[in-house]
């Protein structure tokens, strides 16, 4: 069974995830978390979010936790209407995201192109929320940096801000030592998956697939490694 996105995020893989191979381990760790795309296609598996964002921590631990009728009684907006302040931080973001399509951070307010057939927020994606939520109770998120992150035995999806091309994060890629992560990734117990694009060279990556965004193809790149202690 595979979830649609909960959110609207910069940089998610939604359409890319299928062509990744699949987990062989009952975990799944994705340490630069985001929407989460690659989880979506298996939530069945115990899945461990991490992420730095406090905005993407907040959103998750509020949808793993919310109740189904608290998603549905969430207000729909008019073009240009401010999110209500009333609302908790998590239900914010929630709508927040839906109204600023794949941006990295979310609106205040509803777009002044606000078009419900086109996927933003309104009452197709808020019952589309509410009836996936069930999938997700046994998730777990937690905010911190990668580094931090014990190591075990799981899938580990690992999908940082590209190192260029992710200035656009919060959180960006200015605050990211690549060859330390690159070693980081090597040093991993079980199946790596990592992503990146262009012609990075922190770790030995291979041509995975070209991407066709608004303005430009962007060339996506893979490197996958299996090691158990």
């Amino acid at each position: 069974m595979r979830l649609r996105p909960f959110f609207s995020y910069y940089g998610s893989k939604w359409r890319l995830a299928p062509k990744y191979s699949k987990p062989k381990f009952d975990t799944i760790i994705e340490p630069f978390a985001g929407s989460a795309s690659y989880s979506l296609l298996y939530p069945k598996r115990k899945v461990k979010l991490i992420d730095i964002d406090d905005n993407i921590c907040v959103l998750w631990e509020y949808l793993i936790n919310v109740k189904e009728k608290e998603i549905r009684a969430l207000p729909l907006l008019e073009r240009n209407e401010p999110i209500p302040t009333h609302l908790s931080q998590g239900a914010k973001n929630l709508i927040g995201f839906w109204t600023t399509k794949g941006s990295s951070t979310p609106a205040h307010k509803m777009t002044a192109y606000k078009n419900i057939s086109c996927g933003f927020w309104g009452e197709s994606i808020r019952e589309r929320v509410a009836e996936q939520l069930e999938a997700i109770r046994h998730w777990t998120i937690q905010q911190t940096s990668y580094e931090k992150i014990e190591d075990q035995e799981a899938t580990w999806f690992i999908d940082p801000p590209y190192q260029s091309g992710g200035q656009y994060y919060r959180m960006s890629n200015k605050k990211i030592n690549y060859q330390l992560l690159g070693d980081w990734c090597k040093s991993r117990d079980g199946q790596s998956i990592v992503c990146e694009n262009g012609t990075a060279e922190w770790l030995p990556f291979s041509d995975f697939k070209s991407t066709r965004g608004i303005t430009k193809i962007t060339k996506e790149l893979i490197w996958e490694m299996n090691f158990t202690r």
